[in-house]
């Protein structure tokens, strides 16, 4: 909301995102800086800062974007005003520099600047074609000394389509802290469509005292708002900025709190408010988002309930849709959230709302699209109206210091600026294949103003000027407005995802980019798909790249293009829709340079004379591919071959390539390293190459007792995975299991400095386990039915979800968590019929409970579980036995009495919690490379994207 303190708190589904000093000094150095030294300086260094001359640098438009003329370039102007107190002369020196590294044009202009007055010098830049630019200057004066050194952001863009668009996903967080007038014209200039919330309409503008609402005047003022933001092309989404300051709930110990941190106390007098919001515009406005992110007992409704919520926007609705049953009420926060609380399975008064909202913060992982396709099947089902009002993304981004911190900042504003485009597309897709409208807005712009939340500025507010995620949003909307999306062109090929659009009068248009791939960061673009994009009958196609770029005209025939990853093409063409998914599927090659996902596979029972390696190779481009697979065998082994034929992989085929195993070598670590390399043929330019630590992961048959002692599991082979922290520590995790007819069992022995833990559920059963110190335990049997996405055609690509999750912490007695207190708790997080949902106290039981399971040390009919801590060595061992009655689908997969093997989708987790604390650690991403899932419940096992540990689909085995 336009005044919300913190709009990127912390919630399910999100992480924290506060702006610390060392995000701060990170972002806009300069500014921090110069804001430091203010009111500290010497008496002679204020002389001399009131001596020293002024220099103001801006272009000859303020919002520093300049749209193309006829000939396709614009002309922008810079403007250097000297102002002294002496008579000055001297020298800019200003280069233009495409994407910062590709010189454009430079020049010297000399100055003179009279004494006590400003003197303006206007440097003509040139033509410029449609991109991202850096513009450097640097001020001397007569003697070659520096007065200044500063760049400046410039965009040259596309035209975009003028006008109201109600059906355009294009929104924008605009805030409105920065210059209105100019911030409006630059959302106009890059094709934003929607704008999030109302400044003039405020809780205590609506309703200033009880029974008490708003005149003529603050009406006027709040229509002429809407009017404006009409005027621009731009509708305004409606919002209700939590309570009045004289409706707050107070805290639990009877504290006063701010209008957004709690529920309202009287929930009829803030339906009243509401009412009273909406009545006066409901001709101009449609859409009205309730609340802006209420995580039952999170930040802002910090002690109410989920019941709270669903009775607020049941009172809402009784109170708005008699009068105006056209309005859409928009309510929830985000999938997970929305699943939980808004249309908690069985619970009271659920679904009272048009549409629901997510933020979908972080990178593109093709989670996202898993979520709003997920968001989608919910409104669909469970929304009073079938979700009529949408989806609505109201925050959704990536910012230089949370998500590319590891960067220098130059190279970290083109990341964001990469990520935008992909976000949209990912959630435009969901919509369409769905049929319901979905609006998308990046948080977020303010031109010349800090704000809470300011490091996800797209504009530097130190110099007014544009970075490059501003051209990259212009150049998606410039070519996607006014065009339907249709389909997705590469449902099957991990490695793109491509997007086909249809103007009204048939015409064609496209967006393609190649997918990242995790290699334990998501920033380095290095580690993605690249390669090339060859279209045969391209002519009267033009493509243009994420920045606006033009690669191609339309003359030629036979096109080349680049692929990166997360850089989106374009394609604009009078050809029809059809002719174009023609052109860019059967008339389309595409050579990557990692065009197949190797995996060599854990070893599912111990090491003997019929052992045999076997390597998962999968086709993740959209083209049938030829290759000759390598192995090279770990230290002391040998393979009774090493090459084999990999002949016509089809796009999404996988095959698990055996090597039998002739002889070997234990690890004392169970870790073995197996090389590989891949052979394209007609490819000499790349050969794909990687490295892979194999595991025996293998549970024997054996009765084991909890709390029995270490030495049962003597001869049980380890899995052991390595957590490194951001500063280097080192630590090491052991996980060992077994079964019987009774129990699975786990053993787990965690290296953990600190220990962290929640006082125990029944004293607050609002503290999610996994959010302390914890194991948790993951298996895919294949019986999923709360699965709403089950046999979409994208499934296998980034939609499989998972059976079951079990958690396991510690909980302290009393509430000083004293460790001397603690005692153990398995948790039960998901399983067939708990509808994927978090517990939460005032939902309804569900057919299969949640929250803590019938397990103790010495009994449960469910399970067993013991925790102990050695505070000397530092280490906590986990004890887990989970009854079989609660994994009836694997059991029923189990050997018999005669022998044999099995296999399981499995993978575990580590939480390792509190200052200091390596946070999670997932056994998936050191088995394998991590794939994209639908795990978008609250984030116990993340969301399912690469960098939160992907799917669980990693195999074990279990024999007699």
């Amino acid at each position: 909301m336009s005044d919300t303190p913190d709009p990127s708190t912390t919630g399910p589904g999100t992480e924290a995102r506060g702006i610390t000093r060392r995000r701060a000094l990170a972002y806009g150095a300069a500014g921090t800086v110069g804001a430091a030294l203010t009111g500290v300086l010497s008496t002679d260094q204020a002389a001399q800062a009131a001596t020293a001359p002024s220099i103001d640098l801006r272009f000859d438009d303020p919002t520093a974007l300049f749209p193309i003329d006829g000939s396709g370039r614009a002309t922008p102007g810079l403007l250097v005003t000297v102002t002294a107190p002496d008579a000055l002369s001297g020298a800019v020196a200003w280069a233009v520099n495409a994407r910062s590294t590709q010189t454009v044009r430079t020049g010297t202009v000399s100055f003179t600047a009279p004494a006590g007055t400003a003197q303006t010098t206007t440097i003509a830049l040139g033509a410029l074609d449609p991109d991202y630019y850096r513009v450097s200057v640097t001020v001397t004066d007569a003697t070659g000394a520096q007065l200044l050194a500063k760049t400046l952001g410039l965009g040259v863009l596309r035209p975009t389509v003028s006008g109201v668009r109600p059906g355009s996903a294009f929104g924008l967080g605009i805030r409105s802290e920065g210059n209105p007038a100019v911030t409006k014209r630059i959302a106009q200039l890059m094709g934003v469509k929607w704008t999030r919330g109302l400044a003039s309409v405020q809780p205590d503008t609506v309703s200033p005292a009880p029974n008490t609402f708003w005149g003529p005047a603050d009406v006027d003022k709040a229509r002429a708002e809407v009017a404006e933001w009409l005027s621009y092309g731009i509708s305004p989404m409606g919002g209700i900025n939590y309570n009045m300051s004289w409706n707050v709930q107070p805290a639990a110990n009877g504290q006063p709190l701010p209008t957004y941190r709690n529920r309202p106390k009287d929930m009829v007098a803030h339906a009243d408010m509401v009412y009273h919001a909406i009545a006066p515009l409901q001709d101009l406005v449609k859409d009205w988002e309730l609340w802006n992110e209420p995580w039952v007992h999170g930040r802002y409704w910090s002690t109410g309930d989920s019941q709270d919520y669903r009775d607020m926007s049941k009172l809402i609705w009784n109170r708005v849709k008699p009068d105006f049953p056209d309005v859409n009420l928009i309510g929830g926060g985000s999938v997970s959230y929305n699943r939980d609380a808004v249309y908690a399975k069985g619970s009271t008064d659920t679904g009272y709302i048009d549409g629901s909202v997510n933020h979908a913060y972080g990178y593109p992982d093709a989670t996202q699209y898993a979520m709003a396709k997920t968001q989608v099947k919910m409104d669909r089902r469970w929304s009073r109206s079938g979700g009529r009002g949408g989806q609505w993304q109201t925050e959704c981004g990536t910012s230089v210091v949370n998500s590319f911190p590891s960067l220098p900042v130059e190279q970290a504003i083109y990341g964001v600026a990469r990520t935008l485009a992909p976000t949209y597309l990912l959630h435009m897709l969901a919509g369409a294949e769905e049929d319901s409208p979905i609006r998308i807005f990046w948080f977020s712009l303010c031109y010349d103003k800090p704000y809470s939340g300011q490091e996800f500025n797209i504009y530097d507010s130190s110099t007014k000027t544009p970075l490059p995620a501003v051209v990259a949003y212009t150049t998606m909307t410039s070519i996607l407005e006014d065009a339907t999306l249709q389909t997705e062109l590469y449902p099957d090929a991990k490695s793109t995802w491509g997007f086909l659009f249809r103007t009204e009068d048939g015409k064609g248009r496209a967006a393609i980019y190649a997918d990242q791939i995790y290699k334990g960061s998501d920033e380095s673009s290095a580690a993605g798909h690249h390669g090339t994009l060859k279209l045969r009958d391209a002519h009267g196609v033009r493509v243009y790249d994420y920045l606006g770029r033009q690669l191609a005209d339309g003359s030629a025939n036979l096109v080349k293009l680049p692929l990166n990853p997360w850089e989106v093409l374009y394609f604009d063409t009078d050809r029809s829709a059809g002719e174009l998914r023609e052109v860019l599927t059967t008339r389309a090659s595409f050579e990557y340079d990692t065009p197949l996902l190797v995996t060599p596979l854990a070893l599912v029972k111990p090491l003997d004379a019929g052992s045999e390696l076997q390597v998962r190779v999968e086709n993740v481009s959209p083209g049938v591919v030829e290759a000759i697979l390598r192995v090279a065998a770990p230290p002391g082994w040998t393979l009774e071959r090493t090459n084999v034929p990999l002949h016509e992989l089809a796009p999404g085929e996988q095959r698990v390539v055996s090597f039998p195993i002739t002889g070997y070598q234990l690890s004392p670590g169970n870790e073995y390293r197996v090389d590989w390399t891949i052979k394209l043929p007609g490819r000499n330019d790349v050969t794909p190459s990687g490295s892979q630590t194999v595991r025996v992961a293998y549970l024997p048959f054996r009765s084991m007792t909890v709390g029995g002692g270490a030495d049962q599991w003597s001869d049980v082979i380890p899995v052991t995975l390595t957590s490194v922290s951001a500063t280097g520590d080192t630590k090491k995790y052991a996980m060992r299991g077994a079964w019987d007819d009774d129990f699975l069992y786990f053993r787990a022995e965690i290296q953990d400095a600190v220990a962290s833990f929640n006082v125990a559920f029944a004293a607050n059963p609002y503290l999610f386990p996994f959010q302390a110190d914890s194991i948790q335990l993951g298996f895919d049997t294949g019986n999923k039915p709360d699965d709403l996405l089950a046999g979409d055609r994208h499934y296998e690509k980034c939609l499989v979800s998972l059976s079951h999750l079990y958690v396991a912490t510690l909980a302290s007695a009393t509430p000083d968590h004293a460790s001397a207190n603690a005692f153990a708790q398995l948790h039960r997080q998901c399983a067939p019929g708990t509808n994927y949902q978090t517990y939460y106290p005032t939902n309804a039981a569900l057919p299969t409970p949640l929250g803590p399971m019938d397990a103790t040390a010495t009994g449960g009919r469910e399970g067993r579980i013991l925790i102990t801590r050695d505070a000397v060595a530092k280490v906590t061992v986990y004890e887990v036995a989970i009854a079989w009655s609660q994994l009836p689908e694997l059991k029923a997969t189990l050997p018999g009495a005669s022998g044999g093997n099995a296999t399981m989708a499995f993978a575990f987790a580590v939480a390792d919690a509190g200052t200091g604390g390596h946070g999670m650690t997932y056994s998936t991403a050191q088995f394998e490379a991590p794939q994209s899932s639908c795990y978008n419940f609250a984030a116990f096992w993340g969301t399912g994207a690469q960098f939160s540990g992907g799917r669980v689909d990693t195999r074990w085995g279990l024999g007699r």
